[in-house]
């Protein structure tokens, strides 16, 4: 068991009205029995038992000063903030060799993870899918932009093979974003609900299947499957907005999240897969809290396992999305006029994409200072030979950050900083947008008085989320 889940099982202990002697015992056991690390990127390494009222209550008051400062900027003083900056001419990429690289890496990550080792802290097919990509590639494009056209393992092939024919056959514009919502939903199920997310034959297996059934959609439906149905090509492409830097024609630098404000009136089923981005991170740090476990009726510290709770689970990510879309409809509905409610509705849902970035970030962050330690320990004996092939020499993942005080506090501090900063950028997108629909100041503020509760809602959340005990 690794040394940060035993301090988070130890702090969750010290937050129960135990006895010294049931304290000591329990985490005695914890010490001695012997148990499977895995290294699923949503097992956070620590709780943080810091007097988080006074977090919370700054950063509500943070995103409370960035409402009354977004009200008193005017539409054109909005406007030149989220307005670019173009540096140089751009000529097209060449993304052919770096994607059929990508596939022959994606090919021998697939080989390890059936014949490599078994434990997902030493197999790179689990340590890639959760670390490498889950977490620090996603982490990456939201920073520096579209990465992902270069190294996604399909569409090189596809040049080689296909070139520049028509495909058979024109996705139905009914079809809508629904294929890549699905995917969506069905990816963040099996990684929350699953107790053997991080099996790496089991991933390797899902993981050729998804392969192939992927490039199958794309010589019926060409590269419009990767654009429409296919969930992580989707969901880099929308976190790329969020990026100061783009690429078309032109180099571009501008504010964060200038791209959305520039961005054309999305359909209504990718505004719904902006606001899945939101529900299912926010469901998968609420479902490790101990009022989770007491809404099921499970004792954390009798915690039965993943496997005993999957359709609760299931219900519970399924109903999470359906609330959180329901009530930011609303927000958006009660001051809106009637002839653009839907197009407002569609253009605010891209103005949470902030926040589900900075959720993702602060929710794994634990994750990502242990488990990248883990990868590199894998990438120089990925057979666990007795290799070095990096040279590391005797190297040791340590947890011992998660002990002290001073690195707890940086940690926390960094997870909430990222957090409110993620809510104010969403709260001058949200004004940006409602100044092309309300032609007044006053109209602005009252069309922005629902969502800017929510906004604060969602601060004191996220917030109280990262520091609550967590059981599961």
């Amino acid at each position: 068991m690794k040394r940060g889940q035993v301090f988070r099982f130890q702090s969750c202990v010290n937050s129960l009205n135990l006895s010294l002697m049931k304290r000591a015992a329990f985490t005695l056991a914890l010490l001695i029995l012997p148990g499977l690390a895995l290294a699923h990127a949503g097992s956070q390494g620590l709780i943080l038992l810091l007097p988080t009222g006074f977090y919370i209550t700054a950063g509500g008051i943070t995103i409370g000063v960035t409402i009354v400062l977004a009200t008193v900027l005017n539409h054109r003083q909005l406007t030149r903030l989220f307005t670019p900056f173009e540096i140089t001419s751009a000529r097209k990429p060449h993304t052919t060799v770096p994607s059929l690289v990508a596939t022959a890496i994606f090919a021998v990550l697939i080989w390890i993870g059936l014949f490599g080792p078994s434990d997902p802290l030493a197999n790179l097919m689990s340590l890639t899918t959760w670390t490498v990509f889950w977490i620090a590639f996603v982490i990456i494009c939201g920073k520096f932009g579209m990465m992902w056209a270069w190294v996604n393992p399909w569409s090189g092939l596809y040049d080689v093979l296909m070139g520049q024919a028509d495909p058979p056959a024109k996705m139905p514009n009914f079809i809508g974003y629904w294929p890549a919502i699905l995917l969506l939903f069905a990816f963040n199920a099996y990684g929350i609900a699953n107790p053997a997310a991080t099996d790496p034959i089991q991933l390797a297996i899902l993981g050729s299947l998804y392969w192939i059934f992927t490039f199958i959609m794309m010589v019926i439906f060409g590269r419009e499957w990767l654009t429409r149905g296919e969930f992580f090509t989707v969901f880099l492409i929308l976190l790329a907005k969020i990026s100061p830097f783009a690429r078309d024609n032109k180099y571009r630098i501008g504010f964060p999240c200038w791209r959305i404000t520039a961005a054309a009136t999305p359909p209504l089923t990718l505004a719904l897969f902006s606001l899945t981005l939101l529900g299912t991170g926010t469901f998968d740090g609420f479902n490790e809290t101990f009022f989770w476990l007491a809404q099921l009726g499970i004792n954390p510290l009798e915690f039965p396992g993943r496997s005993a709770i999957i359709p609760q689970t299931v219900i519970g990510l399924i109903s999470t999305n359906v609330i959180l879309i329901a009530l930011f409809y609303a927000c958006v509905r009660i001051t809106s006029p009637t002839e653009h409610a839907s197009e407002l509705f569609r253009r605010q849902a891209l103005t949470i994409l902030p926040i589900a970035f900075v959720y993702h970030f602060a929710h794994f962050l634990p994750s990502l200072l242990v488990d990248s330690q883990y990868t590199l320990k894998a990438l120089s004996d990925p057979w666990q030979t007795g290799a070095d092939y990096l040279g590391l020499g005797q190297f040791y993942v340590t947890t011992g950050f998660f002990n002290t005080l001073a690195t707890q506090r940086f940690i926390f501090l960094t997870q909430a900083g990222a957090i409110v900063i993620g809510h104010i950028l969403a709260i001058l997108l949200s004004h940006r947008v409602a100044a092309d629909f309300f032609p007044t100041r006053r109209g602005i503020l009252i069309s922005q008085i629902p969502l800017s509760v929510f906004m604060i809602g969602y601060t004191i959340l996220g917030l109280w989320l990262l520091a609550t005990p967590k059981g599961a």
